[in-house]
């Protein structure tokens, strides 16, 4: 047994996601079909949970494919990937929409039970937002695996919501507020689509780097050409960290790399960060709320480095 176990630590992580997310999509992928085929001859209900699970796996399955064979070209998987999320995203949206013309009805399975759900939804959300963290400089597909992690998530959060208000209703119906709710979690998938849609074109995965000569010395109002180091600030965050871009110049040539400084929560005392831990519930939204706002922000910051660039003299060299 320590063998295996040995062998899975010393793996690099790029493996460890490939390898967990493997196996997550085996399993998922079984309940599923099975879901399927009891919804087929039971229940109606889970033959659309069960459909928008498969689509959901396909996409994360076009991750794993796309990191291991070169068979079909990264836009293409990439489109896929998008398409899939997007399907899953419209047949959850459909699903919750039912429950304006359709009482549903959950189990009441007790308090226990109960709990239990809410345990391993809000465990399943931290692991997703950790991953996110983990694959920032990853590269698309490494990313693209949490987000999707990250949307189910959000999924099995509301259906913890659903069990929980379930317990506090006399009839076991469900409240019509919760399809509110899951059409909320439905856009937000539908979201995620767009984003992997146009993340090759406006984010800073695989295009970090950059180099530039400079042309006319007399428009430089930035650089200072005689220092060995330089740092530009393209978006400031006090919260999620700067982004900068950090260079080395070598006589009229600036080459470096666009970087994220250190986060409110790296800088933050451990204290504070087991407060936050216990206000999770509560700061995880707000928490995403900004860091929408600042993907709005920081969109297409290797353009905007090169605008930055052009305008003091440097231009681009495109073999960088």
């Amino acid at each position: 047994m320590r063998g295996p176990i040995r062998r899975y630590a010393a793996l690099p992580q790029e493996k460890k996601i490939v390898l967990k997310a493997t196996i997550g999509l085996c399993f998922s992928a079984a309940l599923a079909c099975g879901k399927l085929l009891v919804g087929l001859f039971t229940d109606y209900n889970l033959v659309s949970i069960a459909v928008y699970t498969l689509a959901i796996l396909l996409a994360k399955a076009e991750c794993i494919l796309g990191i291991k064979s070169e068979r079909r070209t990264f836009l293409q998987r990439n489109r896929l990937i998008a398409i899939f999320l997007g399907a899953a995203s419209a047949v959850y949206v459909g699903f919750m929409c039912r429950m304006f013309w359709i009482e549903r009805r959950i189990r009441n399975n007790g308090m226990v039970y109960s709990l239990l759900v809410a345990f391993i939804s809000f465990c399943e959300l931290g692991f997703a937002l950790a991953g996110l963290f983990r694959t920032k400089d990853k590269g698309h597909f490494y990313r693209d695996i949490k987000i999707i992690d990250l949307c189910v998530a959000f999924i099995a959060i509301l259906t913890t919501q659903m069990t929980l208000l379930n317990l506090q209703s006399e009839t076991g119906v469900v409240h019509i507020f919760n399809a509110y709710s899951g059409i909320g979690v439905g856009c937000f998938i539908a979201l995620c689509a767009v984003y992997i849609l146009i993340a090759p074109r406006t984010s800073v995965v695989g295009r970090e780097h950059g180099k530039f000569v400079l042309r006319t010395e007399k428009d430089n109002r930035t650089i200072d050409m005689g220092r060995p180091r330089t740092e530009i600030v393209l978006c400031r965050s006090y919260v999620y960290g700067d982004y900068v871009y950090r260079a080395a110049v070598e006589g009229d040539t600036v080459e470096g790399d666009i970087g994220r400084g250190p986060s409110l929560w790296k800088r933050m005392h451990p204290v504070w960060k087991i407060l936050c831990c216990i206000l999770s519930e509560i700061l995880i939204f707000a928490w995403l709320a900004g860091r929408l706002v600042l993907f709005f922000r920081s969109m297409d910051l290797p353009a905007r480095l090169e605008r930055t660039m052009n305008e003091n003299g440097f231009v681009k060299l495109t073999d960088a």
